[in-house]
């Protein structure tokens, strides 16, 4: 199973960032990490934005993820793994807490 995939296995922000910062230690030390949940034509989806110590570890990071650069940070997206109720229908976004882990 590809790094991506597992990700996509998660159906909350927390346990979402827990894996990343596991994934990503393996390259350095995170540090930003903010995370927007959306819902987009019924699913829920993290958007993630993240920055790295250095610019080579986020090259390493993103090369193993196959995912890309905007703004200066690495970004991508992730369909959540979660049941969509009839409550949740139709577009919406928010920021998910970013307390950054020391």
């Amino acid at each position: 199973m590809t790094a991506l995939a597992e990700l996509r296995r998660h159906s909350d922000v927390a346990s979402l960032k827990s894996s990343l910062h596991q994934l990503c230690s393996e390259f350095g030390r995170i540090t930003r990490l903010d995370i927007l949940t959306a819902m987009h034509e019924g699913t829920k989806q993290a958007i993630c934005f993240l920055r790295m110590e250095r610019p080579e570890q986020e090259q390493q990071l993103m090369k193993t993820l196959g995912v890309g650069r905007f703004g200066g940070e690495v970004v991508f997206v992730l369909n959540l793994n979660v049941a969509v109720t009839s409550d949740d229908d139709g577009p919406s976004s928010q920021w998910a807490d970013s307390n950054m882990y020391d």
